[in-house]
């Protein structure tokens, strides 16, 4: 009877640290943590192959076991249904919520809500104001300035202008509408005629300039944001007005318009806001934050949340017929040229 006891308290005690090993391993264990993603718009191509993006991704590390469960819910312009979408995510107990919010302030209480429940918060490509969740965000403002100072030079630094912007309202748009302003505000023999918004999306994109072009007779540049510089030009040759100068964008069929006019004269300039940026970022980083890795200081200097990811890829007339061959190859008639971190570069930003 004692031999049995004592193999009963020996067995119980070996299972005892065996649970405690498990939990204290990387990823979890083998289960992986529970992972969820808040989208907000998903009208347009670019958001598709965002989300197609951060589904490879989660494939990947769900491979490595680092990932057990993953849910993706999508709430177009309506911010009560993501704030319930969040709110249900935080019910479900996951681990890690990354969010494109559609608010740079209105979600901030049930995202505070998350953090206090001891979720990993990270909030992807559009800003909030809140200070409690990490956030992975592309400098999408210093890329609109240079969009812009690029045609205010070409425009020899004056002339009239129009303003493209996004999403009103949007956060990622908000901040390129700031980058446009700052290079504005340098040139003061530059007319800006009118911001219209484009809502990143051709079609809508095309017809609002094309509105413009009833209302003023003398434009000398264009400046618009991804998804809608192929449409200002289309606006312009279907009114039969001369082109103005229009910046580029990193979309594909504007690729093909530029390479099909490099040699009658076309120039251009872009830098690539990839779909799966700041997603695929946002995914990595959050993973190895959970498992104890800390970021650099140099990516995320202490007493901060806010990892800033500057634009790699710029586009010129000189690398434009490369960028297109190289995007077709990987991912044929896909819409934006893209940005997809792998693990090592996520890995090269922790210490």
């Amino acid at each position: 009877m004692k031999k049995i006891l004592v193999f009963v308290l020996a067995f119980t005690l070996l299972g005892s640290l065996l649970v405690m090993a498990a939990g204290g391993t990387e990823g979890k264990g083998k289960s992986g943590y529970k992972v969820a993603v808040s989208n907000s718009f998903i009208t347009h191509s670019w958001r598709t192959q965002m989300v197609n993006n951060l589904q490879k991704a989660v494939a990947f590390y769900q491979g490595k076991g680092l990932i057990s469960e993953f849910n993706i819910q999508h709430s177009g312009p309506d911010l009560q249904l993501q704030t319930n979408q969040i709110r249900n995510f935080i019910n479900q107990g996951v681990d890690i919520l990354i969010i494109d919010p559609l608010s740079a302030t209105a979600l901030n209480p049930v995202i505070e809500e998350a953090v206090d429940a001891g979720i990993l918060v990270i909030i992807s490509d559009e800003p909030v104001t809140s200070k409690a969740p990490y956030q992975v965000m592309p400098t999408h403002d210093v890329w609109m300035e240079k969009l812009s100072e690029y045609v205010f030079k070409r425009m020899n630094s004056k002339g009239n202008v129009v303003y493209v912007s996004g999403i009103e309202g949007a956060p990622a748009s908000d901040m390129r509408d700031r980058g446009f302003e700052r290079a504005l505000a340098r040139y003061p023999n530059i007319k800006l005629l009118t911001k219209v918004h484009g809502m990143w999306d051709p079609s809508r994109a095309q017809q609002v300039v094309a509105d413009v072009l009833a209302a003023y007779p003398q434009i000398d540049g264009v400046v618009a944001q991804d998804g809608e510089c192929l449409a200002a030009i289309r606006a312009f040759q279907a009114a039969n007005r001369p082109m103005p100068i229009v910046n580029g964008e990193g979309f594909r069929p504007f690729f093909e318009y530029w390479v099909e006019n490099l040699d009658k004269g076309f120039t251009s300039y872009a830098i690539a806001n990839g779909p799966g940026f700041a997603m695929t970022a946002s995914i990595g980083i959050g993973l190895y934050l959970k498992q104890g890795k800390e970021l650099k200081e140099s990516v995320l200097p202490k007493g901060q949340k806010v990892v800033n990811l500057n634009h790699r890829y710029e586009i010129f007339d000189k690398n434009v017929k490369e960028g297109l061959a190289e995007h077709t190859r990987l991912r044929g008639v896909e819409d934006y040229i893209d940005e997809v971190w792998t693990e090592e570069q996520v890995l090269a930003l922790f210490k």
